[in-house]
């Protein structure tokens, strides 16, 4: 990203503080990195290319409020933050999604794909939309188009903030659990709402195909979640 503007505009929208804890997911060749550092009281950047994060630290060498970690974002564990400010590998924008419904943050504020934006907030059902409404409040401040970087890429993006929200119960306590096998986690919900650990197995092998029983969650098809909703939400 080498649009100065667009990279004042996110770090105002982030609404930095100098007590802020920033996480930088995809940092590159630290055009972003250079404007967050300024204000904020650290930041933490989540570069998996080791010859890009050499690079980052060389020309960071003076600054001793960034913490550098090497890896997959999608996989490290995160340390204390209060928001995430990234202009994210859009390859990974999905498992982020999923991934930051177990963490605490202010605000997050990203560059994505328009696509990934527009299915967040649009009107049509998807994955993302459900994900969404349970977990988060999420604005498009402004469409991004590909002279914005460097190389240009060949779709549309935006700049978007999200915000942490109480959604629906069910979706929130299932989501949460992205990771597992769809019966192990409807088992956690109905164990919380009262019945034994031998009741609600009966109740999830009498009422879910063996088929989405052992499916993560993660890899549900939409179908496949609004089924389990109309069984089990209620």
């Amino acid at each position: 990203m080498i649009d100065i503007p667009l990279l004042i505009k996110i770090t105002n929208i982030a609404d930095l503080h100098k007590n802020d804890l920033v996480l930088e997911i995809g940092p590159g060749t630290g055009y972003l990195t250079r404007y967050l550092q300024k204000i904020a009281k650290k930041i933490f950047v989540i570069e998996k290319d080791s010859e890009l994060l050499k690079e980052l630290k060389e020309k960071f060498s003076d600054n001793k409020n960034i913490t550098y970690l090497e890896g997959d974002a999608t996989k490290l564990e995160f340390p204390e933050f209060t928001k995430c400010v990234s202009n994210l590998p859009y390859t990974i924008c999905e498992p982020l999604m999923w991934r930051f419904t177990r963490e605490k943050f202010e605000m997050l504020v990203f560059v994505v794909p328009l696509t990934f934006a527009e299915s967040l907030t649009g009107k049509n059902p998807s994955r993302l939309k459900l994900l969404s409404d349970a977990f988060y409040d999420v604005e498009i401040i402004q469409k991004v188009g590909p002279e914005s970087f460097y190389p240009k890429p060949k779709t549309e993006s935006a700049l978007i903030k999200i915000l942490p929200k109480e959604g629906n119960f069910f979706l929130r306590e299932f989501f949460i659990q992205y990771d597992k096998k769809t019966k192990n986690a409807l088992r956690e919900i109905l164990i919380k709402s009262g019945m034994t650990k031998s009741e609600s197995n009966e109740y999830i092998s009498l009422r879910l195909k063996p088929s989405i029983q052992d499916k993560n969650i993660v890899n549900l098809s939409l179908i496949e979640i609004k089924e389990i909703i109309k069984l089990f939400a209620q």
